[in-house]
């Protein structure tokens, strides 16, 4: 094969410079933001006219792509209001008719001021037939 010459390879090198457009690759997921922006201010427009909008825009997009985000919204929209509520932090599970110790230590020195447990059950028990 016979060697280029030094003045087509410089031809060739100032041509291709000269012609190669600039390829600037976009932001990762500047199109899907300007498809949400899009559909959040044109509600009622088809996924065709907003494609045809972002594309006279200078972002060629398709209707299937608007589409794709459309769908994805939703099912996040419809995910988020399904989910339960945040419940309260719960402490431990207790049983209705469990006594706490603070309860027990009031009915300690009840039973001490009244000078025994069975004195204690008869002040209850009159108690409860003054309430009923």
């Amino acid at each position: 094969m016979p060697r280029k010459s030094k003045a087509k390879i410089e031809a060739t090198e100032s041509k291709s410079v000269e012609a190669a457009p600039v390829d600037v690759k976009p932001v990762r997921g500047a199109k899907t933001a300007a498809i949400k922006t899009a559909l959040k201010t044109h509600k009622d427009n088809s996924p065709k006219e907003i494609a045809e909008l972002l594309t006279a825009l200078g972002l060629p997009t398709t209707a299937g792509q608007v589409s794709n985000v459309k769908s994805l919204l939703a099912s996040k929209r419809k995910a988020k209001a399904a989910a339960p509520a945040a419940e309260e932090a719960a402490g431990p599970v207790v049983a209705k008719d469990a006594v706490s110790v603070a309860l027990l230590v009031k009915a300690k020195k009840l039973v001490q001021e009244l000078g025994g447990v069975a004195s204690a059950k008869q002040a209850l028990n009159a108690l409860a037939q003054l309430m009923d």
